[in-house]
Parts: C-alpha cells; structure tokens; sequence
C-alpha cells in the first residue's frame, strides 16, 4: 500500500465520510465490545473521524484511536477534546510502536482493505498481536463479500447506490478479479450533481486467508459473525464477515467445521 493513495481517497471523501456511515447499524455492537472488562483499553485501528470511537468510548475506560489520515484525525480530536481517556493518534500499523497493550482492539469498517500485499498484511497482524493483551480481544469487521455479490464484481463490476433521508446519494462500485484485488470507487451527490468522488485499491478477505494470517501471528479465531446482531456467520447468506481473534492457547491445525468456507 502506498500511503499517499489512502491519504488522499479519505482527504475528498472527508465532507461525506460520516453521513455516508451513519445507517451502518454498528453502534450497540462497539458499545457491547468496549464493556469487558471494567474499564476496558481499547485500540482502534483505522478510526477515521471517529464515528464508532464515540460508540467504544461509552464503555471503555481508555480509547486509543489511530488512523493514517491526518485530516481525518484532526477532525477527531476536535471532537474529543474534552474526553480525556480517549487519545487520537496519526499512525500506520505497519509500524506501530506504544507501550501499552490493549483488552480490546478493533478494525471497524476494515482499514486492512488499504493493505494489498501478503507482507503488508502479515507485518500488520503482527503488529497487532504485540499490542493485544494476554486476554485480549481482536474485532476484525472485514472487506469480504458473499460469493453471488463477488461473483458480480468479478465478472461485471459490483455496483450499489443508496440514498438517505438528508438527500446525500452514494454509489459504491466494486471491480475485482479472482485474486480478490479489486478497484473501489465511492461517489457522493446531493439533488443529482456529483459533489465528490475518489478510488482505491483494495483487497477482500478470504476464510482461508484470514486463518492464514491469525495463524501466522499467533492468535486463532473464536467466532465468527455475520453481522452486527452477533449472528453465526455463514458464507452463502450473511451480508458481513465479523472475526473475533484471541491468542492461541493451542495449536490451530485450521477451521472447525462450524468455520469452515467452502468453494462456490
């Protein structure tokens, strides 16, 4: 990943980075994560402008949020600025280095996506696992989509548009091939005129590969979710894929069958 690539997508989507998030229905699941245990540390990866800092913050008893963005993390520490127990810092988690270890952390709205090389990511879950307390918990809300919806954006490109009560109207397109590296465009209009719009590169998660990298970094999967009412995830029909990580506390020989993702 090139920094200045990320940088730059979240510099013109800033205007409408929260007005495009705010129907995502995450809130009660962050504040549930951040409520264990009593006065729970959290780190949260990729935090943005803050959306969902606010939701970890209602439990937490310190919020680390990190993003690579700077003028995404300008705004948030406006935002923050009388809330002591939440810090907002400028970072890359390729190379992050705090002194503290966290109960809690968590990738909302997968900040990974940015990350389209093995080692990148690899180099990530490692740094990741340094930071996770003995008993601590890893939240990955990951770039991953159902086989019929891949399936789209790999033959004709995935397009989505919704449009909200405050007249905003996103369209979100996707292109990918069968490695899953994809072109990711989101554009922004009120009352039918194009106010923004900007594209990355991006990388969807498999089962395979996410087992690959907590694997790697010494962690395992515990469950699995497919969507923010804690459902069970299942590969064919849940519309998000929701990892909760620990560290390994014994030797992971690949998934249960409760985790297993077949081929379409």
């Amino acid at each position: 990943m090139r920094n200045d690539k990320a940088r730059e997508y979240y510099r013109r989507v800033l205007p409408f980075y929260e007005a495009e998030l705010k129907d995502r229905g995450d809130e009660d699941f962050w504040t549930w994560a951040a409520s264990e245990p009593a006065g729970c540390r959290v780190l949260e990866i990729g935090a943005g402008t803050g959306r969902a800092t606010q939701f970890l913050a209602r439990k937490a008893g310190r919020v680390v949020a990190f993003d690579i963005a700077p003028e995404m993390i300008t705004f948030a520490r406006r935002r923050f600025e009388d809330q002591p127990h939440i810090s907002c810092l400028v970072a890359d988690l390729r190379t992050l280095e705090l002194a503290e270890r966290f109960d809690l952390i968590v990738a909302v709205d997968d900040p990974f996506v940015h990350l389209l090389e093995e080692e990148d990511r690899k180099r990530a879950f490692a740094r990741v696992a340094e930071h996770l307390a003995p008993d601590g918990l890893f939240l990955l809300d990951a770039a991953w989509l159902p086989p019929e919806r891949r399936h789209t954006a790999e033959t004709g490109g995935l397009v989505e548009e919704r449009e909200g009560d405050d007249g905003l109207a996103v369209r979100e397109a996707w292109r990918c091939d069968d490695s899953r590296l994809c072109t990711t465009r989101f554009e922004y209009r009120v009352g039918g005129r194009l106010e923004a719009g900007a594209s990355f590169p991006s990388r969807l998660w498999s089962l395979d590969e996410l087992e690959e990298r907590t694997r790697d970094a010494g962690l395992e999967i515990t469950h699995l979710w497919g969507d923010f009412d804690r459902r069970p995830w299942d590969r064919a029909t849940s519309p998000r894929l929701i990892a909760e990580m620990r560290r390994a506390v014994r030797t992971y020989s690949g998934a249960s069958s409760e985790l297993q993702e077949k081929p379409p």
